[in-house]
């Protein structure tokens, strides 16, 4: 009797978190609880390490590559989370998505030379977070977190739609209405997923039980949300980091390169490439 109750209970102990989504728990793996929307995190991690090589590589400033470690925090804390479905764990899923917001909320507000805001802006947003961060810990419900998240994206994106009026018109300004639109698009489908799995989970079950394993995992809609958002936020980092070199008007020395045609980054002009670009002017 006592191996049988012992080898019932799974791995990480009985789930404790507030939340515990669709994907049905250690059915994969008995040391991880929700297999894909664990592992989906792997698209977050990797995506910040290259930002944070292409941006040091380039030798841009190191608040470029801030907000890569920023969403590469929110991987690792969201793969334990998932991995566990301890609420510890949730909380370093969660909470790590405010801060992040908050990091890139500042660094879309200052892109000049020196500071706009002064210490006002990183003030508010350490108040904002440390606020949310208590009431969340008191209120304990979700939706509160979505809603304080959902804000800071809702004011980053307005932002940046009044950045994007003060690119000049012409090709760079094309370039950077693409990256903005990948990032909503991206970010976007990763959310209706999010919501579709929330509404539809037990057709969602249903549906992976007679598909079977692996195509089921085809339809693990919120791994499909960590892809979205991994990709939303990552482009969206890299317009960032763009707008600012081109507001510094910079744009001489950096350009936008696409890795594995779907990846862009931030780039140093080479020498002899600017030598060309001048030629062609002369021409």
């Amino acid at each position: 009797m006592s191996e049988t109750r012992e080898t019932s209970l799974p791995f990480w102990g009985e789930t404790t978190a507030t939340l515990d989504w669709c994907e049905e728990n250690y059915i994969v793996h008995k040391y991880i609880a929700e297999f894909i929307n664990t592992t989906t995190n792997l698209i977050f991690i990797t995506l910040a390490i290259f930002g944070i090589y292409s941006t040091m590589k380039c030798g841009l400033p190191f608040r470029h590559a801030f907000g890569y470690a920023a969403i590469a925090l929110i991987g690792i804390g969201s793969w334990c989370f998932h991995m566990t479905l301890l609420y510890e764990f949730q909380l370093l899923d969660e909470l790590p998505m405010i801060y992040a917001a908050c990091v890139l909320t500042h660094d879309i507000f200052e892109t000049g030379e020196k500071r706009k805001f002064s210490l006002f802006l990183p003030l508010a947003l350490f108040i904002y977070a440390l606020s949310v961060t208590a009431a969340y810990l008191y209120i304990n419900n979700p939706v509160f977190h979505q809603i304080s998240y959902a804000l800071l994206v809702m004011v980053l994106n307005f932002r940046s739609i009044y950045l994007l009026t003060q690119v000049p018109k012409g090709q760079t300004r094309i370039l950077m209405k693409k990256l903005l639109f990948t990032s909503w698009t991206t970010f976007g489908l990763g959310f209706f997923f999010w919501n579709v799995d929330n509404i539809a989970c037990h057709q969602l079950i249903a549906a992976r039980h007679r598909m079977g394993m692996p195509l089921s995992h085809l339809l693990e809609l919120h791994g499909w949300w960590h892809i979205g958002t991994a990709f939303g936020t990552y482009y969206w980092i890299v317009f960032s980091n763009y707008i600012r070199v081109i507001l510094l008007h910079k744009e001489n020395e950096y350009n936008i390169k696409w890795g594995l045609g779907f990846v862009p980054y931030v780039a140093k002009i080479s020498t002899t490439s600017k030598k060309e670009k001048l030629y062609n002017k002369i021409e």
